[in-house]
């Protein structure tokens, strides 16, 4: 990745722990990059070719075998699966034996993508994906999608592309065309070969957000062809329609906008010829003089159209005879900084200075060194894209990205709406395993009488924090959801030491109180008695604590163990998440529980006896060091996000549906408001979630969790018990504010009410 700014910034140290908590710190998640450094040359876009599209077999015996899908026969009548050429007068086009069933399924060509019906006479189970088809029910198919029908087990392939499986994220599920990651993928490519390449970016001129956070940006139409391409939303057509006009170009739809790379200027008016009169189009010379600038690129590209797009519809500027195609880079102040330059504007009194520091530097190294550069320069595109032309970017130390906010446009809400955004995208993957990272963040106000290196030193030793393996206590907690994340931030506030011992016993019992909700919603969510042994240990549970109106940490402790137990056998992965966290070793004869038991001990010795400032200065560093294990402890959970959904807008077929939430990632009060394309049958209700939005997995957590109208805002509560009919005493999950709030009892889950007996 190219590194303009390189000789202004401030190196950092490899690991070191900075001398006292910074002002403000929190954390969260981030985005991908899926690649090994060799392997960027890889395209996996080939474009139109004469050939048809394939199913790919793994037969039992270990062989591979392809079955062709035509086109041209797919989209005059449906192609017939099944295990036997034929049956009476109707003969399947594609046979396999493994089938198991004589009339399987039927394929059709719609003009953009293909789909799979199961028959009505299908007597084997049919998936596409996660979901299981019932009798004449269809899916639709893009290329990597895996397909099961009785014992055949294949994946579609699509013919324009070079690899029979890429990524999740480089496909767009509703047009088969290439998304983000295969994107990023395709301008990695243009610019580790260092040849002109531009991206033509379109947007529809509706679509007014300047930045922002994600929830304000245009999402199409999320409607599902059962036909023809004209059902598809007008973005997706013109996307289509462009595809057709230039069919080789790597053509992709990333959050409501179109790219499309081409090697010279001239490509564009072919794609202006297409481009209805409400599509702004744009035109993006490509920089940088290595692949890991694709994310930079991207995310610029996007706020430079976005900006555009917000003129155009504030003043018609579409003057007739005037070129639509104009270069995106000489009218949008969409560049990143030099470091002097935000050191400087962040001096200002109207000014604040953001760090954004990237976590878990050593892990990420070890996957690979290009790894960090990458995520460093699309996290600095991210933030310029999220602040708009106000804001000044610019990277100070190594994984530090420093944004100089005006103090009008709240540098804090910024800062979350820039964490929940890198935590929305998808976990980097070394070939082993999902890498959870996390994004710290501090706000300072710069003086202007101090030396122009302390900002950069702050950005150093926040670097050094970020780099180190152990983990910083400011910078460990804002991938988690906000229950654990806020109470990891409150340590930043500690005016003593004993007022952060104190806080970091809550921490632990924020934990548990979270891991316990979330097993036992988990425990509940089984049909039927689940299991035995565990049904008749949380009955008894029950018993012993019915009439208690606050659980201490050693009882929410003991209802965990008891519905972990439930999970057993259980290869779901919210089962799978909460045996990784609870059974974890984190060093040797010490697993999660275990460490639990000592922070418990020495937390009721503190509550129970005289402690002093003295006391507290010589248990905290131990204190810390435990705490910042039982963290790390928690990764797995940093790729699940806590969300309330405020409404859901499902398309007409039940394919996708549109879903506006809170985001309750790291330490934000009020959470972040984000709307995405939601693809599963699963409706949701408003209700709070654990959810992998990617996968199509969601837990719901009611009513152990609840976002309630307080006073003059929404907070997140939490039970302060087991759910029971009647009122129920809940407290917020930071702070500790107690209420009272109904629980209607044709609301538990049906295990839970048998179990209470209402």
């Amino acid at each position: 990745m190219s590194n303009a700014n390189e000789e202004g910034r401030a190196s950092a140290p490899d690991a070191h722990e900075a001398n006292g908590p910074p002002s403000m710190s929190h954390t969260t998640g981030a985005a991908t990059l899926w690649l090994t450094e060799d392997a960027w040359a890889l395209s996996i876009w080939r474009g139109e070719v004469d050939a048809p599209d394939r199913l790919r077999v793994d037969a039992r015996d270990g062989s591979v075998h392809e079955l062709r899908l035509e086109r041209s026969v797919g989209a005059s009548r449906p192609v017939r699966l099944g295990r036997a050429p034929s049956v009476g007068a109707e003969v399947n086009d594609l046979v396999f034996p493994d089938v198991a069933s004589r009339l399987a399924a039927l394929f059709r060509y719609d003009g953009t993508r293909w789909w799979i019906q199961r028959r009505e006479e299908c007597s084997v189970p049919v998936e596409v994906g996660p979901r299981a088809l019932g009798k004449l029910e269809e899916a639709p198919l893009v290329h990597g999608t895996c397909i099961v029908v009785g014992g055949m087990r294949a994946i579609f392939a699509d013919r324009r592309y070079v690899t029979f499986s890429v990524p999740a994220g480089a496909v767009d599920p509703a047009t088969g065309l290439l998304g983000r990651t295969g994107l990023e993928l395709e301008i990695a490519i243009a610019l580790r070969r260092k040849t002109k390449a531009f991206l033509v970016v379109a947007r529809d001129e509706s679509s007014t957000s300047l930045g922002g956070p994600p929830s304000s940006r245009h999402v199409p139409s999320s409607r599902t062809p059962k036909s023809e391409s004209k059902d598809y939303s007008p973005l997706a057509r013109f996307a289509l329609a462009a595809h057709r006009a230039k069919s080789s170009l790597p053509i992709a739809i990333v959050d409501g906008t179109v790219f499309l790379l081409v090697s010279n200027e001239s490509d564009a008016s072919a794609i202006e010829a297409v481009a209805p009169a409400d599509v702004v189009l744009g035109l993006w010379p490509l920089r940088g003089a290595s692949a890991e600038g694709a994310g930079r690129e991207l995310e610029l590209a996007m706020a430079a159209i976005a900006m555009r797009a917000h003129s155009h519809a504030t003043s018609h500027a579409n003057a007739e005879g005037s070129t639509r195609v104009g270069f995106l880079r000489e009218e949008g102040q969409v560049e990143i900084a030099t470091p002097e330059a935000v050191i400087e504007a962040a001096r200002s009194e109207k000014r604040a200075l953001l760090l954004l520091g990237i976590e878990e530097q050593h892990a990420l190294d070890r996957v690979g060194r290009h790894v960090l550069p990458g995520l460093e320069e699309e996290l600095a595109a991210v933030a310029k894209a999220q602040g708009g032309a106000g804001v000044t970017v610019a990277p100070l130390a190594r994984g530090v990205i420093g944004a100089a906010v005006p103090r009008k446009q709240d540098p804090s809400a910024l800062a979350s709406a820039i964490q929940c955004d890198w935590h929305a995208r998808s976990p980097i993957v070394d070939g082993r395993a999902e890498l959870p990272r996390s994004l710290s963040w501090e706000v300072h106000a710069v003086s202007p009488g101090a030396g122009p290196s302390a900002p950069v030193d702050r950005a150093v030793a926040l670097s050094r924090e970020c780099a180190d393996p152990s983990g910083v206590l400011s910078s460990l907690g804002g991938g988690l959801p906000y229950p654990i994340a806020g109470r990891v931030a409150l340590l930043s506030s500690a005016r003593s030491g004993v007022e952060r011992v104190k806080m970091l016993f809550d921490v632990l019992e924020g934990t548990w109180r979270f891991m316990a909700a979330v097993v036992c919603a988990a425990f509940l969510s089984v049909p039927g008695d689940g299991h035995r042994q565990a049904n008749g240990a949380v009955q008894e549970f029950i018993k012993r604590n019915a009439t208690r109106d606050g659980y201490a940490l050693g009882t929410w402790r003991e209802l965990a163990r008891h519905a972990v137990s439930g999970l057993e056998g259980r290869t779901d992965p919210i089962a799978t998440m909460a045996r990784e966290v609870l059974g974890v070793r984190l060093a040797e004869n010490q697993t999660f529980d275990t460490l639990s038991n000592l922070l418990q001990a020495e937390r009721n010795s503190f509550a129970h006896g005289q402690y002093t400032e003295a006391s507290a200065a010589a248990d905290l560093l131990e204190f810390e060091q435990m705490t910042r294990t039982l963290l790390r402890a928690l990764r797995p959970l940093s790729v699940w996000t806590l969300v309330t959904v405020e409404a859901t807008e499902p398309d007409m077929y039940g394919e996708q549906q549109t879903v506006e939430y809170i985001d309750h990632t790291g330490p934000s009060v009020s959470g972040v408001r984000r709307r995405i394309g939601f693809m599963s049958s699963i409706r949701l209700a408003n209700v709070t979630y654990l959810a992998r939005w990617r996968e199509g997995l969601v837990l719901p957590l009611e009513p152990f969790l609840r976002r309630l109208p307080i006073g003059d805002r929404f907070e997140l509560y939490w039970m302060d018990h087991l759910p029971r009919p009647g009122n129920c005493a809940m407290s917020a999950v930071v702070g500790g504010q107690t209420i009272k709030s109904a629980c209607d009892a044709r609301r538990l889950p049906p295990l839970l009410r048998k179990l209470v007996g209402a």
